[in-house]
Order: structure tokens, then sequence, then C-alpha cells
């Protein structure tokens, strides 16, 4: 998939990998040549001014140990990430069936999606029903029930006297032993108000889980605006991306979970049964870029940047207060006698409270593991430490968020008022931590 846009996005980050320096012009001049591929690819526009402007305002000059295509290729994969969306799993019913309702406009691929999404639930394990719910096609409900029958999926039809029988759903739902029920509701052409009350009704009355939009891929940033639409008038919670190998531009995967603020759950990626799988924007963004293993990738990027960071500092610039820097004064604490530390910031003839004594020596401790539990990236820039960071060191250091903020707090006072090394060593002399 997206082999297309693959090929012409690897040819405008080529003339890069020359390089030794990355300049200002030479990112305005990528940019420029980047916004021009992604609207011949039939990437809506909104996203293409969304991404080229987190761009403009992340890339930098660069003459560091990370190549500029590197730096170029990263940055965009993590900016084109973000705007693919974020994958969640479907919801489930704790207490029964679970009830995905599918809708879309004919011709969309949603009764072959039913049965996708079907097979990939009963290959982790679930019990599904196929539910034919669409009385306008009687052959979608006969394709449905053919499917089921192929790919060892149950079968049940709603239909009666041309109406979907929602009394029966519900019947069906509370008796029901098994997992899943999915539900092929009614497409149209195009987008009617009629289609989308009778959707918002079904919503209303059977409560699902899921209410599943399928967009046909092929449709490029059109099914942005497809998906847009539904969203705007029916309670839709994920879109199934159906024929996303046809989509070979891209379009739109990059436009539809920005567009329609709806996120991407599955894509549909060849003819056959097995072909569908969730959607993962880091994998899709990696696909779209052709830099393969999106992980490998990042680690890579990950160790050279790194070996930047590790270099030693040029000589005469003035050495940066870190939390490295903080780590060797918590360890020449500990060497000495703590009572000997303690007494220089005490007034003269202050007697030390062996109590105090004793939870400063576990307050050096906690601060420490803190500090070894930040990767050497985060001991350099403290700055980047969010709150899911600081949630993974606690748990690292077998501290508390509360004592990672405390000593984040500690480190900014201390940076504020430490203007160089020389002063902060001479804050530590005396006891002032």
């Amino acid at each position: 998939m997206f082999e297309g846009l693959a090929r012409r996005i690897q040819n405008i980050f080529a003339p890069f990998k020359s390089k030794g320096i990355l300049k200002q012009e030479d990112i305005d001049q990528f940019l420029k040549d980047l916004r021009w591929l992604l609207i011949e690819a039939d990437v809506s526009l909104p996203v293409v001014n969304e991404l080229i402007e987190r761009l403009k305002n992340t890339l930098k000059p660069q003459t560091g140990v990370v190549s500029p295509q590197d730096y170029l290729l990263k940055t965009v994969y993590e900016e084109l990430t973000g705007i693919l969306g974020s994958y969640r799993p479907l919801k489930n019913n704790p207490k029964g069936v679970s009830i995905y309702l599918l809708a879309g406009l004919q011709g969309s691929g949603k009764t072959t999606t039913a049965a996708k999404l079907g097979y990939f639930l009963k290959r982790s394990g679930k019990s599904v029903v196929l539910g034919a719910a669409d009385p306008y096609r009687p052959a979608g409900a006969e394709q449905l029930r053919v499917l089921a029958q192929e790919n060892g999926l149950n079968y049940e039809s709603f239909i009666e006297d041309g109406h979907v029988n929602v009394n029966k759903i519900k019947d069906f739902a509370k008796r029901s032993l098994h997992d899943v029920l999915i539900l092929d509701t009614a497409g149209r052409l195009h987008v009617e108000a009629d289609m989308l009350k009778e959707l918002s009704m079904l919503n209303a009355q059977l409560n699902p889980q899921e209410v599943l939009l399928v967009v046909d891929a092929m449709l490029g940033q059109e099914a942005a605006n497809i998906a847009k639409s539904f969203k705007e008038a029916a309670p839709v919670s994920g879109v199934v991306l159906a024929k996303a190998d046809g989509d070979e531009l891209g379009g739109a995967a990059l436009s539809v979970a920005f567009v329609s603020g709806v996120p991407i759950l599955f894509m549909g990626t060849g003819e056959h049964i097995k072909d569908f799988e969730p959607f993962d924007p880091a994998e899709t963004a990696a696909m779209i870029l052709g830099i393969g293993n999106p992980k490998s990738f990042m680690r890579k990027i990950m160790e050279l940047q790194q070996e930047m960071e590790d270099k030693p500092s040029a000589k005469g610039k003035e050495e940066k207060f870190d939390m490295s820097m903080l780590l060797d004064a918590f360890d020449s604490i500990s060497k000495e006698s703590l009572v000997d530390y303690m007494a220089r910031a005490l007034p003269v003839n202050a007697n030390v409270d062996p109590e105090a004594l004793e939870q400063g020596k576990e307050r050096i401790k906690h601060m420490k593991a803190i500090i070894q539990s930040m990767t050497a990236y985060e001991r350099k820039h403290p700055e980047v430490l969010n709150a899911s960071r600081r949630r993974r060191i606690a748990n690292g250091s077998g501290t508390t968020v509360q004592e990672v903020n405390m000593l984040m707090k500690q480190y900014g006072m201390m940076r504020k008022f430490a203007k160089n090394p020389s002063q902060l060593r001479k804050m530590l002399k005396g006891g002032l931590i």
C-alpha cells in the first residue's frame, strides 16, 4: 500500500542524503516540495496546511551527528503519525453481546467489511453473528449470509416486511450467548437526510458499542468529506478504510481522521477475507515514508542523537546545568557524612535531629533513584518530562509522581539561581539544597 506516495516522497528526501548540514533555505525548499507532493496525492488541503505548519515550527537548521536526511525523516514521521490520529481497540459490552453498527454509502464495501471484521474477531476467539439490517437491498442480505456461511460465522436476518425489526434485534441481544453482533445497515448512493436519520434512530434504540463508518479509501480526500458529513449528523465512533490497498497515494488515510475528527480503527488491505487489520498510525506513517520498520528506524535515530548528546562540550562553552550534574551532587553528599552536610546548612550550635537525619538520607536516596530512572536524554533535557514520562519514572524508581514533581520544582529553582556550574557547587557546598 501507498507505494506511489512512498516513491514520490523518497525523491524529495534523496538530495539530503549527501548533505553534511541543513540550512534554513534547505528546509524552506523541502517544505515547498512536500506541500505540492501531498496536494498531488489528493490529501485534503487542511491536512496539508496543518502538517506543513507543524514542520515549520519543529524543523531547525542542523550541523549535528544526525544526517539531514535522517533528521527530516524522523521529524516528518513524528508529525505524520500525529496527523494520522491514534488507534484504540473496539469497545466491548461486559454484560452481554457487543453490538457494532456498520454504516456507509453503497459501493463502499460495507457488507464485505462486515464479514472481514467478523472473521477478524473470530480469529481472536470471539463468537460472532453477522446481522442483516438493510431492508432496501435484498441482495446485500443474501451476500452477507453467504459470506457468513463460507467463513464459519453465524448469521441472522432482522428484516421483516421491508423494515428493520428493532425489537427483534433487542430480543436477540438479550438472549444471545454470542460475544459480538455486527449489523450491516442500509447504504445509499450519497449522503441523505433519511439515511442519517435512520442511523441515528438505530443508535438511540440499540445503544451499540460502536457505530463504524465504512469509507472507500480509493476516493481519496472525498472519503474524508464523507466521514465528516456522517459525523456531523450521526453518532459515528470510528472509521474503517475499505480498499486501502487501492489507495496508492494515501490521500484517504492521511485525510480522514484529521478532517472528520473520527479515528480510523481498521483498514481492508486486499480482497481476501483475511486482508483486514487494525489501523496503526505509526506503521502507516512508516509505509508512506518508505522507512521500513518504524521501531528500528527510531532506535537508529535515538542512538545517533545520544551519540551527539554525549560528545564533549566545545572548548570554552558553558557547561549546562542538568539532572546529571544534580545526580553527581547527590552522590557527593552520599559519600560524605550527612551530619557534616546538614550541619553546614543549619545555624551554628544547632543540634542535628536524628529523625531529621534519617529523613534526609531517605529523601536523597529517593531523589537519586528518580534521576537514575531517567534516560540519558531526559537528564540532559528535563524540559521533555511530561506527565506520562513522569509516571514512568515514578514507577521505575519506586517513588510517587508527587516526589518526581517536587524534584523537578527544586531543579527549576536551582537552575534559576545557579547561572553556571561554579554557582551550583557553591550552593551545594553550603547545604542549600
